[in-house]
């Protein structure tokens, strides 16, 4: 039934065979569960209308995957049950690792398995014994570490006794596959998720305002800036060998807003779509180019991955309350398994370990020399800088890649200037520079309020200048976002 389904809505939208955001078939998608659920006037035909929906949108990447979210639905209800009724402390922790244990082991197996392999035949090769292990061939779930520590986090609160067990399975599985945050993020506590799936929600004129005001905002950050930018950026970190020093930097600065705009937009269309429905999701980034410190950029970058690895490893490991040495130790780890999070390749261990170093750079010498009383130019572009140079890990498809980047430095300044398309460099100073004024007006005074607050005809003067922004710049391609693969 469900290929019957899919096939139709395919042939019917004329689309892909994918529901992203940015696609024709989320378009028509969404404004039917919209309709639906407001129409709808108990919370649990709602959530029942959340769950098939949520099934639905992700069953359009591979339906099979389902059955993993399934199971580890099933796990994590049982053992969140099960923690809560149970006195004794050694079988609380007993389903407390029986939790963990199930969720690593999916996230392992279809994530780092390969990866694992990989390395051991390296080894393997370099003894020269006679042997090897064969990889599996395995596509990887989307959103798979998204939902993994969605659902783990929910036993580690039930566990502390800071959040009560879920009794609804119903509740407990849209909590999981809730298709707005599904396949990246933000990152949800129970804390804030579960109150509002059992409140109901009637239809508001002025949440459903605020809700299209950041869809509107992040389809122009991921169709208009990052998709601009992606061109530039891919020509050079596809052949990092034949460039020079000034194309290399064009590329790897846009690369650097590429990313952010094109993970923050998917939070704010995220934010957006969940807010029209009435559920409001954490705010995931915080202008981070902003950041007056690398620790500051985390405070602001990815805040819901970031928070988790702070409540959930590094607070546990110590944190910063035990010696020097120890605090620096618990950092680098939580940064180094946080790149390995992102994925499983040597360039993301990289880029992790290169934040974590950075940070004790800061906190061990950065600090006796008063950089928190450097000037705030001074600062963020300091943090730009750090922050620019690892994302070259993050971006390049292998270690040789990445250095193959940097060594631009040492080769002619303008080689490979004549591959780029000028225009390409001249649209990304463009966009860049309008969105760091746009993001600079943003911190000083809400722009949508105060673009609300105008005459109607500034207001619609500029809804129109946007539209037309929109109609002649935007690439509604249904370009993958990045942080899918994750």
């Amino acid at each position: 039934m469900y290929w019957i389904l899919k096939a139709l809505w395919v042939q019917a939208s004329g689309a892909d065979q994918s529901m992203l955001f940015n696609s024709f078939s989320f378009l028509l998608f969404f404004p039917v569960v919209c309709l639906l659920y407001f129409w709808l006037s108990k919370q649990k035909s709602r959530l029942i209308l959340l769950l098939v929906s949520s099934c639905f949108f992700y069953g359009f990447f591979i339906p099979q995957y389902l059955l993993i979210l399934f199971l580890v639905i099933g796990i994590d209800f049982y053992a969140g049950k099960k923690i809560e009724t149970t006195t004794n402390e050694k079988k609380r922790k007993l389903f407390l690792t029986f939790s963990l244990v199930a969720n690593v082991s999916i996230l392992f197996f279809f994530k780092y398995y390969n990866f694992t392999v990989e390395n051991i035949n390296h080894i393997i090769g370099f003894f020269h014994w006679n042997l090897s292990i064969s990889a599996l061939k395995i596509i990887l779930p989307i959103g798979l570490s998204f939902h993994t520590f969605q659902s783990m986090s929910y036993v580690f609160e039930v566990y502390k006794k800071r959040f009560p067990a879920e009794k609804s399975i119903l509740h407990y599985s849209v909590y999981v596959l809730y298709f707005p945050q599904l396949v990246a993020g933000p990152i949800e506590r129970p804390q804030n998720i579960f109150p509002q799936l059992h409140q109901f929600h009637p239809f508001d004129y002025e949440r459903c305002v605020a809700g299209l005001y950041l869809v509107t905002q992040g389809l122009f950050k991921k169709s208009v800036i990052a998709d601009s930018l992606a061109p530039l950026a891919n020509t050079i970190f596809s052949h990092p060998l034949s460039f020079g020093l000034v194309p290399t930097l064009s590329g790897v600065i846009a690369f650097t807003f590429q990313i952010y705009c094109d993970f923050s937009g998917y939070s704010d269309i995220a934010r957006g779509i969940s807010k029209i429905l009435g559920i409001e999701l954490m705010i995931n980034f915080n202008k981070p180019y902003f950041a007056n410190s690398m620790s500051d950029f985390w405070r602001r970058w990815h805040i819901s991955l970031s928070t988790w690895f702070r409540d959930y490893l590094y607070i546990p490991l110590g944190g910063n309350r035990t010696s020097r040495s120890r605090t620096f130790f618990n950092l680098m780890l939580v940064f180094i398994l946080s790149g390995f999070w992102h994925g499983a390749n040597w360039t993301f261990l990289s880029w992790g370990a290169l934040h974590g170093l950075f940070l004790i750079l800061e906190l061990s010498i950065l600090k006796n020399m008063k950089f928190d009383h450097w000037p705030k130019v001074l600062s963020r572009f300091y943090v730009l800088i750090l922050v620019s140079t690892t994302w070259v890990f993050f971006r390049a498809n292998s270690m040789d890649d990445a250095l193959g980047i940097f060594s631009s430095v040492f080769r002619s300044p303008y080689l490979g200037f004549d591959l780029i398309k000028k225009y390409q460099m001249i649209e990304a100073l463009i966009l860049i520079f309008f969105l760091v004024m746009f993001e600079f007006l943003d911190s000083k005074k809400n722009i949508h309020e105060w673009v609300r607050s105008l005459f109607w005809i500034p207001r619609w003067t500029i809804y129109w200048t946007v539209a037309i922004i929109f109609l002649f710049a935007a690439q509604f391609t249904g370009n993958q976002f990045i942080y899918f693969q994750f």
